[in-house]
């Protein structure tokens, strides 16, 4: 079950926590209550009540407001953030056309660089997509540039472009620290991957009583709830 802890206008000291669904997902909401002027110290006690109420439920993965500044607090009882990593790998290709897109370069003319610590599933699915749309593709995955080198000649009669031939791409993606600046470069790893000012976005609403956002849409999908075809990528 997905915790939703939420800061409310109003009076109280404690959290009220209650059971419900979010877009078809069972959860426990905690509102914390706080007033206008209430100090710092007063929201971070209050927020480590709603804390503690949710852990001893049985949660351990919540959802906030993007803005949310108090994970030390939950983090205390146990509680983390929903991963978002995985599900940003999974939208690499949609991610770098609409990077190119943003600086008026056709795919067509594109180069694109990948690099990752290993040739992981998404890497590769990436690398599928890619290939066949833009002008130059580099994979640089340590040790394994002979066999990804085959397998694109062998699928789609590509030569696997060198990360350092041609200067530097137009757009980097990294599955992991380290790889090469790009014109535009997407971090799709960590606790907090940088989408370089772009972010997924559902035709339908996505946003309820105050949580939203990556964070919810990779629930989503890590659910079985949300078919990437859904999703569309736009400027922040």
């Amino acid at each position: 079950m997905i915790g939703v802890l939420e800061l409310v206008e109003k009076k109280g000291r404690r959290p009220e926590v209650t059971a419900g669904r979010l877009h078809g997902l069972r959860c426990l909401r905690a509102e914390v209550p706080v007033t206008a002027g209430l100090r710092e110290s007063g929201v971070c006690r209050r927020v480590d009540r709603g804390a503690r109420a949710l852990a001893r439920a049985g949660v351990r993965r919540v959802l906030t407001a993007s803005d949310f500044p108090w994970w030390e607090q939950l983090g205390r009882h146990g509680l983390c953030p929903v991963e978002t990593a995985a599900f940003c790998q999974a939208l690499a290709a949609p991610l770098t056309l609409a990077a190119l897109e943003r600086r008026n370069i056709s795919p067509a003319r594109a180069s694109v660089a990948l690099w990752g610590p290993s040739a992981s599933r998404s890497l590769l699915r990436a690398a599928e997509e890619l290939c066949p749309r833009v002008r130059a593709l580099a994979v640089d995955v340590p040790g394994e540039e002979e066999r990804l080198a085959s397998w694109l000649w062998r699928e789609f009669g590509a030569a696997m472009v060198r990360p350092e031939a041609g200067g530097g791409p137009d757009v980097a993606l990294w599955f992991g620290p380290g790889g090469p600046e790009g014109g535009v470069t997407l971090s799709l790893y960590g606790r907090r991957p940088e989408l370089a000012g772009l972010a997924p976005r559902l035709s339908r609403e996505t946003e309820q009583e105050g949580v939203g956002g990556l964070e919810l849409l990779s629930l989503l999908w890590e659910e079985g709830r949300l078919d990437l075809r859904e999703i569309r990528i736009v400027s922040t």
